[in-house]
């Protein structure tokens, strides 16, 4: 019995693990055992059986289409958000992506992606240089026709990150980019997989050439929070805190009652406006989630 294997990858029943040495390892899951997800740490008997997933730091994931949280990975440090001007993100995917990665206590790097393109003067990409000041960093990258990385794989040496964004903004050009031998770690889990693994259809572990991790995630066109409590969803707005802590209503939503010291902030410009709006947006979208 060994302990200290990393899960790759698990789709179905089945999975992939790694020993610390490094050697890949096939194994079943029963269906009356929690689903191990990519980055997890667990334990397999001598049948190659998983027994025991150990106790999670964090699980990553996002809504479905019922308002239930459908988690991809775990054990995660930090969150790679890629956006580009083609195609153009809705005016609040990264601030989803940044609410879920704020309530798993995540680092989030910003990597705005085909920088040879004409970036739109409007949200979110107008909003970057304000989240760089609240300690978001934000990075510019591009794969195609030049390699420009601008110090992005500094953000990954250690740990394990998530690289998440919609379908066509150049996840798979710039996971090429970081992984030079991803062909190689595709064709060692397709040998013990037995499938062919290009398409990413679940969330894959690849390690950095730096010994860090990086979690490939299918693309999605627009990426969705799951039904939450109001204050947790505030978790998501740490810079609410302070002025929150100063409201009239120890319960206030923030949005129409008297006395909302975050409200004021955003009027007096203590606090971005536009993450004001985007409160006002996802606080609605979670009342229609609430009622799905």
């Amino acid at each position: 019995m060994a302990d200290n294997f990393l899960v790759i990858k698990a789709h179905s029943n089945r999975g992939v693990a790694r020993s610390d040495n490094g050697r890949l390892v096939g194994f079943h899951f029963p269906r009356s055992l929690q689903r191990p997800l990519p980055g997890d740490r667990v334990t397999l008997d001598d049948n190659d059986k998983l027994i025991r997933i150990h106790d999670r730091g964090n699980a990553f994931g996002r809504g479905d289409r019922h308002g239930r949280f459908r988690p991809l990975a775990a054990n995660l440090d930090r969150l790679v958000v890629m956006i580009a001007p083609q195609p153009r993100p809705s005016p609040d995917l990264l601030h989803r992506y940044l609410v879920a990665a704020e309530i798993q206590k995540l680092r989030v790097v910003i990597v705005l992606n085909k920088v040879d393109l004409k970036v739109p003067d409007q949200a979110p990409f107008s909003e970057l240089e304000a989240l760089a000041s609240m300690g978001y960093p934000v990075v510019r990258v591009r794969c195609r026709p030049e390699i420009e990385l601008a110090g992005l794989t500094g953000h990954l040496e250690q740990g394990i990150s998530l690289l998440a964004g919609q379908s066509g903004v150049g996840k798979s050009s710039l996971l090429n980019v970081l992984v030079p031998d991803l062909d190689v770690q595709t064709g060692e889990l397709s040998r013990v997989t037995g499938k062919g693994t290009h398409t990413t259809t679940a969330a894959t572990l690849h390690q950095l050439p730096s010994g860090g991790w990086l979690v490939d995630t299918p693309g999605v066109w627009e990426y969705g929070l799951w039904s939450m409590p109001t204050e947790e969803l505030a978790a998501g707005f740490p810079e609410f805190a302070e002025p929150a802590s100063r409201c009239r209503f120890r319960n206030c939503r923030h949005d129409r009652e008297p006395g909302c010291a975050v409200r004021e902030a955003s009027e007096s410009g203590q606090l971005p406006a536009f993450r004001y709006q985007a409160w006002l947006r996802l606080l609605a979208e979670q009342q229609r989630l609430s009622r799905s």
